[in-house]
């Protein structure tokens, strides 16, 4: 209403267009109630032919259900009835009954007024349902109503039409309920006009709000709130606060989005976006590079599906992990690049719920896969390595209080297995001998508690599965967290069984020669204060070839053991040299004899040196001089007995030999390898000179011992070591690392040299015959001899590097020659690269060797 009166002539007063308005409104109103009360009474007339036609078709169908038993269907039944036959009430002249089938054709002649059948059109709408009833104009003009009903059988659709006004005193029924209606409209279009009257002073103020609410819409700029008190006044205030609130929230968006675009553009990760229709809408310049394109336009508008992934079959599973759950995270892919390469990709990805669209990340994981592998395969070798050490390797967890990792050798030494070691049982402390198990619990706790060194080491005693006393020596390192927590023991143990027992030989050996010393017949003089001899026993007499008739008596005591006069260790402990002060010049002049004070006697002296005099070639003794005091204290004489001591001592040089060489082939063993590696280390890192070491394994030499058998493997284990003695020079080291595995330390020798010498050990070896004795013609095989060869790996220390390290390289190129052949020489050039060389070359060119 505001509306229409604010576009008449400005005019005009208010009242003026008011009362325009009302004028108009009822001109209107007429013409609706008008139109109402015709359709009003038009509607219930139709409802009332309907409803008076209802009954005759419900009578008709009756009639022809019954009628349908003596005739073979309801149509010819349909045709048996005639005018006559319906009752009083059908045969009205403003009645017709006509039946149609299912196709909307007349199946037999309409009974009554024809000139009311439907059109063609209108019988086919009514055989495409099942029952109905309607309302239209006959041919003629008049009304029509129409009802129909389908036959339980389907075959016959039976209507009713009739064109029958409603009875006398229904219309002015009718027109009374619309004039009832009109008068409720009325009052509802005076109710409403009063409305607006009320309501037309808010007309301005509300238009004002409306136009302020536009713009601040569409510039977020905040309304001045308007200075009324009423609720136009709190509506004002609240759209100036409601606009500030949005303007804030877009402003925040804005820097959310920009943060989010700069994200997507920096991220090193490939980012994408997809639209619902799967196809790539944005891509960061990470993603555009990862795929191998110059322009982020090419890849806009693609198929993400068909230009991300290779199989498509795996990038239906990521489609649907993403629909099924919302998000995937690092979903595993292969992806290709334009060029048609192919790469390993892990994909985080999160739908945006509609269609295909998402976001994701796409990571390149190729070379993080083709590192994990080497580090797998570096792994499975130095697990190789542990597992095949002859000690035991452990870490012990301090949290869980078990072993988290044993070495094989740990059955081979206790006879427990490892899983049951791992299960603690039996418990640590019960292996542990109960003679150390205190002093062994005090120096790990002092380890882990951070008492002395970093690293400990000491030897005790367990008791093996069989109870039987076995010998380790442990180091352990105490292993922390980056909090500096302590977390577990790494260590190793090695079994010194053997040597203890040896020491304890030697200890014993070294007992039973003090009490021979004492009691049996040993070399023994004794002289007096005045440097005679007065005792020269026999064993004496066969030591030095002078008999006690020469001797005694005189002062001729050094003669046997000098070239010169000079005082033996008698006449040093007679001179009572400890009590003047000069003991320990005299131990300088008499260096060369190891002199030093008796810890067995008091103030008894005590050497060891070599007499070339003695006859055949010398001897090597032991001297030990004790003063003999009379009940004073002073003394009156003093004693010397003499060992001989060269068959000991060759003794002790030949069990010092046997501990660091081999039995079987003689050359040294990894022990004396690894001890000799250490001081070589110290040197080279003092003066700087070149090393290198070889590691060489005979090839296939499983099968040989597998055809020959073990006792020909020993053999021919010989025969490569004398061959190996021949390959290399005086001051290298030639060691048999382990099994059919040699090494060789070469000081002082640069990649060339070793080179060299590494191809003269294979050539020498293939040119070898290896033909086990009894075997002659090698099981015939007409004669030809049986050949071995080896493979050699070659490494040269690098600055800085420590031992273990040039031994692992050595190692890695000895296995690259074995895969690659076997029978030849690789180097470790470091850095990762390693050079197999062609069988016969000794050289590397100046690259590589750099």
């Amino acid at each position: 209403m505001g509306s229409i009166l604010n576009k008449w002539p400005q005019g005009l007063s208010v009242g003026a267009k008011l009362a325009a308005a009302l004028v108009l409104v009822a001109l209107v109103s007429s013409l609706v109630i008008a139109g109402v009360q015709q359709w009003y009474l038009r509607h219930s007339a139709e409802s009332y032919a309907k409803a008076h036609l209802s009954s005759h078709l419900k009578q008709v169908v009756d009639m022809v259900e019954r009628t349908q038993g003596k005739y073979a269907d309801p149509v010819e039944a349909m045709r048996r009835i005639g005018a006559g036959q319906l009752p009083a009430s059908h045969r009205a002249n403003d009645l017709l009954i006509f039946g149609i089938n299912p196709q909307g054709d007349l199946v037999a002649p309409p009974i009554g007024d024809q000139s009311m059948l439907p059109p063609p059109e209108i019988l086919r709408h009514m055989a495409s349902s099942a029952w109905g009833a309607f309302s239209l104009t006959g041919n003629d003009g008049r009304p029509l109503a129409v009802a129909y009903d389908r036959l339980p059988s389907g075959e016959l659709i039976l209507a009713v039409a009739s064109s029958r006004e409603p009875p006398v005193g229904m219309d002015e029924h009718y027109r009374w309920a619309a004039s009832l209606l009109t008068a409720l409209l009325v009052a509802v279009i005076v109710a409403f006009t009063a409305l607006l009257w009320s309501r037309w002073f808010l007309t301005r103020p509300l238009r004002r709000l409306t136009q302020e609410a536009e713009m601040a819409a569409q510039e977020l700029v905040p309304p001045v709130a308007m200075e009324r008190s009423d609720e136009l006044g709190r509506l004002s205030v609240a759209l100036a606060s409601l606009t500030s609130s949005a303007r804030d929230m877009v402003q925040k968006a804005q820097e959310e989005k920009a943060r989010f675009e700069r994200l997507f553009s920096q991220t090193k990760d490939g980012a994408y976006i997809v639209d619902h229709n799967g196809l790539i809408s944005d891509a960061n310049p990470a993603l555009v590079s990862m795929l191998g394109l110059e322009r982020r336009e090419h890849l806009l508008g693609k198929d993400s599906q068909a230009t991300f992934f290779v199989d498509r079959e795996e990038a239906q599973l990521y489609l649907n992990s993403l629909q099924a759950q919302g998000y995937v995270q690092d979903f595993p892919g292969t992806m290709r690049r334009m060029d048609g390469s192919t790469f390993e990709a892990l994909i985080t990805a999160t739908w945006a719920g509609q269609g295909k669209a998402r976001f994701g990340l796409v990571r390149d994981v190729t070379q993080l896969r083709k590192d994990q592998m080497a580090l797998h395969e570096s792994e499975a070798r130095y697990r190789r390595l542990v597992d095949n050490a002859p000690d035991i390797i452990y870490r012990w967890s301090l949290e869980r209080g078990r072993f988290e990792y044993l070495s094989s050798a740990t059955h081979q030494i206790t006879g427990y297995s490892v899983q049951r070691i791992m299960r603690d049982d039996p418990p640590l402390l019960k292996a542990i001998h109960p003679k150390h198990r205190g002093r062994v619990l005090t120096h790990w706790r002092g380890v882990i508690r951070g008492r002395g060194p970093t690293v400990g080491e000491q030897e005790f005693m367990i008791l093996d599965a069989k109870g039987r006393t076995r010998w380790l020596r442990e180091k352990s390192i105490l292993v922390r967290d980056e909090l500096d927590k302590p977390l577990a023991l790494e260590g190793i143990a090695t079994d010194i069984t053997e040597r203890k027992l040896l020491e304890q030989e030697l200890k014993r050996g070294h007992q039973m020669v003090a009490n021979t010393l004492q009691g049996l017949p040993t070399a023994v003089m004794v002289l007096d204060r005045k440097h005679k001899v007065v005792h020269w026993n026999r064993a004496m007499e066969r030591l030095t070839g002078f008999s006690a008739e020469e001797m005694v008596g005189t002062s001729r005591q050094w003669e046997p053991f000098y070239l010169s006069k000079r005082k033996v260790l008698a006449d040093l402990v007679l001179d009572d040299l400890a009590l003047e002060g000069n003991l320990e010049r005299v131990l300088k002049n008499n260096g060369e004899l190891s002199m030093k004070k008796s810890t067995l006697v008091d103030g008894g002296l005590e050497g060891e040196g070599f007499f070339p005099t003695l006859k055949p070639n010398g001897r090597q003794l032991y001297f030990l001089a004790a003063p003999i005091r009379d009940p004073e204290g002073r003394i009156v004489r003093a004693v010397e007995t003499l060992v001989d001591l060269s068959d000991k001592r060759r003794l002790e040089q030949e069990l010092r030999r046997l501990s660091v060489t081999d039995s079987l082939t003689g050359l040294y063993n990894q022990r004396f390898f690894y001890a000799t590696l250490s001081r070589e280390m110290l040197t080279v890192q003092r003066y700087g000179h070149s090393f290198s070491i070889l590691m060489a394994d005979i090839d296939f030499f499983k099968s040989y011992n597998d055809r020959f058998g073990h006792l020909a493997g020993d053999q021919a284990l010989v025969k490569f070591s004398q061959a190996l003695q021949r390959c290399v020079r005086g001051m290298d080291l030639a060691c048999r690392y382990g099994g059919e595995e040699f090494a060789v330390l070469l000081p002082r020798t640069a990649m060339a040299e070793a080179l060299a010498v590494a191809e003269r050990l294979r050539a020498e070896v293939s040119r070898s015959d290896f033909t086990p004795e009894g075997h002659a013609g090698g099981d015939g095989e007409g004669g030809k001899a049986v050949r071995l060869t080896v493979s050699v790996g070659v490494a040269t220390l690098g600055p800085s590097e420590e031992s273990q390290g040039v031994v692992r390289r050595a190692d890695d190129a000895l296995y690259a020659a074995k895969q690659a052949g076997r029978n030849l020489v690789a180097a470790d050039l470091r850095q990762g690269r390693i050079k197999v060389l062609p069988r016969g070359s000794q050289v590397l060119n100046s690259v590589e060797q750099g």
